[in-house]
């Protein structure tokens, strides 16, 4: 079974980096990424971290997962439906591998 793992913001950060083009949306009170795709720059590849805005602790265990999909901002909708990231060990790895999957599913769909 698999054992739940506090995340801190800075080690979301290490894998959602700023500097690969990751940007943190600052409305709502959950700390939210945002990834614009190159190919198609209406679309954005969304994280959404579990991690309280005002405080940046993590929900507590069994409260919330990580959850990842890709939005149309131009028609503001939904592109990729959400997939979910669970706040265990190897969450980087899962967290990673998720984000490939929405990005490779919303530049594939037509």
């Amino acid at each position: 079974m698999s054992t739940y793992t506090a995340i801190s913001l800075p080690e979301i950060q290490e894998v959602l980096r700023e500097d690969k083009g990751w940007k943190i949306d600052s409305t709502g009170n959950e700390i939210v990424f945002k990834f614009a795709l190159t190919t198609r720059p209406y679309i954005n590849v969304v994280v959404c971290s579990s991690l309280r805005k005002d405080n940046q602790d993590c929900r507590a265990v069994g409260k919330d997962a990580i959850r990842v999909y890709a939005v149309n901002v131009i028609r503001n909708r939904g592109w990729i439906t959400t997939h979910r990231v669970y706040r265990v060990e190897g969450w980087r790895k899962n967290l990673q591998k998720t984000v490939m999957e929405v990005f490779t599913q919303a530049q594939n769909r037509k």
